[in-house]
């Protein structure tokens, strides 16, 4: 995991040089090494006990892209005869992140674009001495997408306070966590009462960065800022796996008559990038799978990557790929079909002929991969269904290879199944209701686990409940939880607003993965945003999982984890989308982050969700599906 994401901080980097922002020198002759390093000796010296570095814990400030800051440092040497002296010219020195400067000597220079704390150690054999230096990185510029600032936009902000100008964030929600490789995230807000002018401040202890605009993108009454690349990079290159920033914006007109003041809003950054790649289910495209790549440098959109065209142009969806991105299984042809299109992903060809008429590859609606793509397991409940359980197949030809008896029957069977990263767990839904694999009430989340013999007997995870349907079960990524989701009746057990399908009540929840463990309500995750207006009902369904584990912050035990799902909920200032037969509201593709040591808290683990800036925003989007890298297409 580590390598994707060093690997997209150096593209980060790269960028930054492209934007002119990059310091094309001030590191000192040949630049740092490749851990901020001098290439001094650091050898053992005889009878060395401690190092201390000084000075201890400083803060130095840059402007951005502007001029870098300098400090040199001295190595002090205590030693067994309790003598101590001055070992500056023996040690080697070092910084722990080398992206926000490194050593000539004994002199650590900043970068010009990026902020940060770091450890800067001396080290002389086994010996190592370390402080702490804290990079501020400063920036006052106009927002080049505004045209007509005044020649001195700060000078207006200088009038007395109004309440009727206050500003007002709506999205997104306070609280955000981002990736730093979220390009194209949009701050969407309310002007005030005559506002024409705007300053947007990030504050933290490393960061203090203004922006003058305009509202240059206004809708319904409000204005959306999307921040321009050199400035997004200062700002989550500075603070990935940092402290909060605190965002405030200022209101006036370009008199300066009265400035009003938002509410701050706090938004956080990963330690790590967002890797790996999605494929989703659009109706837009003609109705299409799309794909995106989180690891791609300047991928900036969702590409088609298969449609109508590979089932005889019969519809396809409900798609899962394989974990390393080299298979896709899809159902064509929506319920009460059951029949797949198995592709290899590099050729873009059909492992096994279509056949619009049979069931080749042998029937199944919800599918998932074992972690070497040899097998998946599939469902299938609907018309002409003869096997209710949980079924394994062929990874290669699509034919069914066993049936994990127990796991359903004719009267309750099984949907939505999910394999876990880790082979030895499959977790799936079992119908209370009977209906269709798309559509059933009553749900049960239920999982098996390997054992020498095959498969144990079936757990229940969160038992079937009046009134409740439960559905869509999600293994976490280091397979010790679960996500799936609750939709709730309004009345009996059953019904089109709560069969498992486009439920307006669907909500996540997470459980660990044993009997008997406290189910635990997403509340951060399920929260509706402003625009929302207090709505609860947000269609939040279909959990799936990034497959890799993040950190969140620089210690090494910070972990995270980031799931998609799709809601009806509003993407701040824009209208809702036009829904289908069972829902009045379509759905888009939202992201959130997860702490996995709160769940064994029994602590609510989520963050406030996003949307993913890359998808078609004028059509639903769901069904989106992870996997560990896009294959090429080979053309």
């Amino acid at each position: 995991m580590r390598i994707p994401a060093l690997l997209s901080t150096l593209l980060a980097v790269l960028l930054l040089a492209s934007t002119g922002c990059e310091d094309d020198g001030g590191n000192g002759p040949g630049g740092p090494s490749a851990d901020g390093g001098t290439t001094g000796s650091g050898e053992p010296l005889p009878g060395l006990k401690s190092i201390s570095v000084e000075p201890a814990d400083q803060a130095l400030l840059i402007e951005a892209g502007k001029t870098p800051a300098s400090l040199t440092y001295k190595a002090i040497g205590t030693f067994d005869s309790g003598g101590t002296r001055d070992i500056t010219t023996l040690v080697r020195f070092s910084v722990e992140n080398g992206f926000i400067g490194g050593f000539s000597g004994s002199t650590f220079t900043t970068y010009k674009s990026q902020g940060g704390v770091t450890t800067i150690s001396a080290l002389a054999g086994s010996v190592r001495g370390t402080t702490q230096v804290s990079v501020k990185l400063q920036a006052s510029v106009k927002d080049p997408a505004s045209t007509s600032l005044p020649e001195d936009p700060a000078g207006p902000f200088a009038g007395p306070p109004s309440d009727t100008r206050k500003p007002d964030f709506v999205y997104p929600n306070d609280g955000v966590l981002m990736p730093p490789n979220m390009r194209g995230a949009e701050l969407h807000f309310l002007p005030g009462s005559g506002n024409t002018l705007f300053e947007l401040s990030f504050q933290n202890a490393v960061t203090d960065l203004k922006v003058y605009l305009r509202c240059t993108q206004p809708l319904n009454g409000g204005c959306i800022y999307r921040p321009d690349d050199a400035t997004w990079l200062w700002l989550t290159q500075t603070n990935r796996g940092g402290e909060p920033v605190s965002i405030t914006l200022r209101g006036t007109n370009d008199t300066g008559a009265q400035v009003g003041t938002s509410t701050p809003l706090s938004v956080s950054f990963s330690r790590d990038d967002l890797t790996g790649g999605l494929y989703y289910w659009t109706t837009s495209n003609g109705s299409a799978i799309m794909r995106f790549d989180f690891s791609s440098a300047s991928q900036l959109t969702g590409e088609k990557f298969a449609g109508p065209e590979v089932a005889n142009g019969e519809c396809i969806g409900c798609h899962a790929l394989s974990r390393d991105g080299k298979k896709l299984v899809a159902e064509a042809n929506g319920q009460n079909s059951g029949r797949l299109v198995l592709m290899d992903v590099a050729s873009k060809t059909l492992l096994v002929p279509y056949n619009a008429g049979a069931s080749s590859p042998d029937k199944s609606i919800f599918e998932s991969w074992n972690p070497d793509g040899s097998q998946y397991v599939g469902v299938y409940a609907d018309s002409g269904a003869t096997d209710f359980n949980l079924m394994l197949f062929d990874g290669n030809n699509g034919k069914k290879a066993q049936s994990i008896s127990g796991t359903g029957s004719s009267t309750s069977p099984v949907s939505h199944p999910d394999w876990s990263a880790d082979g030895q767990k499959i977790a799936f839904a079992r119908m209370g209701v009977k209906g269709t694999n798309q559509r059933f009430g009553k749900g049960a989340i239920q999982m098996v686990s390997r054992t020498d013999s095959g498969w144990s007997a079936p757990v229940t995870l969160a038992p079937a409940v009046d009134g409740k349907n439960r559905y869509y079960p999600a293994i976490s990524p280091d397979n010790s939880f679960l996500l799936f989701n609750e939709s709730t009746c309004p009345s009996g057990t059953s019904g089109t607003d709560c069969n498992a399908d486009s439920d307006p009540s669907a909500r996540l929840f997470a459980v660990k993965a044993e009997a008997g463990a406290p189910l635990i309500e997403l509340a951060r995750a399920n929260a509706p945003g402003k625009r929302d207006t207090g709505t609860t009902n947000l269609t939040s369904s279909f959990p799936k999982w990034a497959p890799f584990l993040y950190q969140r912050t620089r210690e090494p035990n910070s972990r995270l984890q980031w799931f998609t799902f799709s809601s009806s909920r509003r993407y701040g200032l824009r209208n809702p989308l036009p829904g289908g037969d069972e829902n009045p509201n379509g759905t888009l593709l939202w992201i959130a982050a997860v702490d996995p040591d709160k769940v064994a808290l029994g602590e609510d683990p989520s963050y406030p969700a996003l949307v993913l800036p890359f998808q078609d925003i004028t059509t639903s989007n769901h069904i989106a599906q992870w996997t560990k890298e896009i294959v090429p297409v080979i053309r």
